[in-house]
């Protein structure tokens, strides 16, 4: 399907010499960026979940053992407490 695209002059330049450095047409160029571009973003333009942007760091960290008994301050406490004693011992 022919389309037309207007380009800044330099991008122009640049579409020009990737062009010529992989001995491509021009067009060639600018269907490859396409098909990159829509496959790195599943095709949706940018338009995920903040969910989906994080999903290959979710569940990487381990928080340790939890005890539900204590609250989040309460065991942040603790574990301060616990390296500063660990310091000291040096």
């Amino acid at each position: 399907m022919p389309m037309t695209v207007r380009l800044s002059a330099r991008t122009e330049r640049a579409v020009n010499a990737l062009a010529r450095r992989r001995r491509q047409t021009r067009s060639d160029v600018v269907r490859d960026a396409l098909e990159h571009y829509t496959a790195t973003n599943g095709g949706d333009a940018g338009r995920g979940r903040p969910y989906d942007a994080w999903l290959d760091v979710i569940g990487v960290v381990s928080a340790g053992a939890r005890d539900r008994g204590r609250t989040t301050g309460e065991q942040f406490t603790a574990i301060v407490r616990e390296k500063a004693r660990a310091r000291r011992a040096r």
